[in-house]
């Protein structure tokens, strides 16, 4: 719907739609944006069933597009799991806990809704839990041996049951705390007391070291590694080694699931590259889907060894971008232009390898520039426009294409051979600029 149909179109088109079986469903869903999504599970009954059959990578995806704030109506439908996974994400950053993003969380789910809060709290581990309330509120308890009327001059105002007393350490979040802990306390009277008492006698630390180690478990699955383990995407691999690797898959298991859709690293592929054009010609579904998670957790892995923030929409499209280019240089060297046979090279070779080949070519024409520059008098700047750019961004720790030539560009991740090979050009010494002096 695009919003200018009739009263009486829109229902018609409602009722089509709520006929279709849910495999169908879904390929209408794959096809919408992030915007005619949400449209469309405001406008539908029984929204759940399609919800329940998207990858929880893929809500992440649709509700960082269109804004938190602005995708209530998703919000207020995903799963326990899908919800998990947007609060690994946007809790933490680099391994320390984030509290304003636990704020502006704690915030949502308040303007959602009670059975939000309620299936946020039945799924977390109180590990988590514990580390988000301690950075808002302190609990204090009674000392049983003063009277209270003559306590309650010392204690917090507010408490649910003369037990503990709870002072807000954050004021602008007092209302929506207060709204938690009695939707807790309403829910399950014994759960609330098991959590006050770890909030009040607690090391709070420990609790925060817990829920880390519970969390990298699950993000691990993702495509989230630690750091070090991460780093290894970056290691060179001849393209004999990938020859070797090579195995052909065979026919797609029917009995596999590849329910959960998962469809947005197709839509951050260059259009017009052999990456994706060759994409273009899988036409198994469950090909396709195994290539796309491949693609999602190794963007994933990406911003672990760049140090990006996966929280935030544009490093996400920078890592799959970067993650694109380098795959796309790998089939061009192996493939020419070739759709067909850079389609058999995808299913005979994991992603990461496809990876690891693109930006071992980039680290090989590093290499002779790093040679060609020990040989220089005066530096890279003394090669001259437009060598000096094209070395400047190939020599540092994370390589990008840095070429002055493109009008209102500067510098981009490596997409294509023909980059790889436009430096090599620069480089020989008959083209050098007449500022380059041996030694």
């Amino acid at each position: 719907m695009n919003g200018k149909e009739s009263p009486e179109e829109a229902l018609r088109i409602i009722e089509a739609f709520n006929k279709l079986p849910i495999d169908k469903k879904i390929d209408v869903f794959r096809q919408l944006s992030a915007q005619a999504r949400n449209d469309l599970v405001e406008s539908i009954p029984q929204p759940q069933e399609i919800i329940q059959r998207i990858s929880e990578e893929e809500m992440f995806f649709t509700i960082k597009e269109l804004g938190e704030e602005n995708a209530l109506s998703l919000l207020r439908l995903t799963t326990a799991r899908q919800f998990c996974y947007f609060l690994d994400i946007d809790l933490w950053k680099e391994d320390m806990f984030h509290t304003d993003s636990a704020a502006r969380w704690l915030q949502l789910m308040a303007t959602i809704g009670e059975e939000k809060t309620l299936q946020f709290v039945r799924s977390s581990d109180p590990e988590l839990l514990v580390t988000m309330l301690s950075r808002f509120i302190k609990v204090y308890t009674r000392n049983p041996d003063v009277d209270l009327v003559e306590e309650r001059d010392y204690l917090p105002v507010f408490s649910l049951d003369d037990t503990f007393y709870v002072e807000f350490v954050e004021p602008d979040c007092d209302e929506v705390l207060k709204s938690f802990i009695e939707t807790i306390f309403v829910w399950n009277t014994r759960f609330y007391f098991g959590l006050m008492r770890e909030l009040a006698f607690g090391i709070a630390n420990e609790s925060e070291e817990s829920a880390l180690k519970f969390r990298r478990a699950r993000l691990a699955d993702r495509g989230f590694p630690e750091f070090e383990e991460a780093l290894e995407i970056y290691q060179y691999l001849h393209r004999k080694t990938l020859s070797d690797s090579a195995v052909l898959s065979g026919p797609s298991d029917p009995e596999e699931d590849y329910a959960s859709l998962l469809e947005y690293p197709l839509k951050t592929v260059p259009v017009g590259t052999l990456f994706q054009r060759s994409m273009d010609t899988i036409t198994d579904a469950a090909e396709k889907d195994r290539l796309c998670r491949e693609l999602a957790h190794l963007a994933n892995k990406v911003m672990v060894a760049d140090g990006r923030d996966p929280g935030v929409i544009d490093e996400l499209y920078g890592s799959l971008k970067k993650v694109s280019g380098y795959i796309n240089i790998a089939l061009e060297e192996a493939c020419g232009e070739s759709e067909e046979q850079a389609a058999d090279f995808m299913r005979a070779h994991h992603m990461e390898l496809l990876f690891r080949r693109g930006f071992s070519l980039i680290l090989d024409v590093r290499k002779e520039a790093q040679s060609l520059l020990r040989e220089c008098q005066g530096g890279v700047d003394n090669l001259g426009y437009p060598l000096a750019g094209l070395l400047k961004g190939l020599i540092q720790p994370r390589p990008v294409f840095s070429n002055p030539t493109t009008s209102g560009e500067t510098s981009r991740e490596f997409e294509y051979l023909e980059d790889v090979r436009q430096i090599r050009r620069m480089m020989k010494r008959d083209t050098l600029d007449d500022a380059w002096e041996p030694i």
